[in-house]
């Protein structure tokens, strides 16, 4: 399996506005470390060979280079057509370049995490090594996920089938003589 990842801080402004994706700033600032933050450990946990970071200002400012670049990672060829795709930007706002999306109510520590790592994937290499250790332990939370998961369909089963006896017995105590009161 072959990741590639997009790192895109300035984008955060587009999932605040657009769509009331989001509640309020700080909605989006959390959503986005903990996404990017995902993406950073799979990147540490299964190395270069596997996951590809891009930055989203590559893909605005050199699309021809980028689409190469992430085509050539899992080794599929280019094609011109990859970029007709880019020609209309469906996913933006229409939000002024110089509008202030400050929200005052916005933790600026959030603010200044999210700052930072933008930062530091910008202008920090990718990691090289795959980390044996922290590929277990996403292995172990992916199938902690899945049984949880897995096993929701029977919980459900069960709670319906305890709902569905319990309406019987009420049922059956408010059809007895005393009306279901002792």
């Amino acid at each position: 399996m072959q990741i590639a990842l997009s790192t895109f801080f300035d984008k955060l402004r587009f999932y605040v506005f657009s769509w009331n994706r989001f509640a309020n700033e700080q909605a989006a600032y959390e959503y986005w470390l903990r996404r990017v933050n995902c993406c950073v450990e799979a990147e540490q946990a299964y190395g270069l060979e596997v996951v590809y970071r891009m930055h989203y200002s590559d893909v605005i400012e050199r699309p021809k280079s980028a689409m190469h670049a992430l085509l050539d990672f899992p080794g599929e060829p280019y094609s011109g057509q990859c970029l007709e795709s880019l020609v209309q930007r469906i996913n933006s706002p229409n939000v002024p370049v110089d509008f202030n999306p400050s929200d005052p109510s916005t933790n600026l520590t959030t603010v200044e995490q999210a700052r930072q790592l933008s930062d530091k994937l910008r202008s920090s290499p990718q990691q090289g090594r795959a980390s044996l250790k922290l590929a277990e332990k996403l292995e172990a939370e992916f199938n902690q996920r899945v049984e949880y998961f897995g096993g929701l369909g029977t919980k459900y089963s069960e709670a319906q089938n305890l709902i569905a006896k319990l309406e019987r017995e009420r049922a059956m105590l408010n059809a007895s003589p005393a009306g279901g009161r002792g």
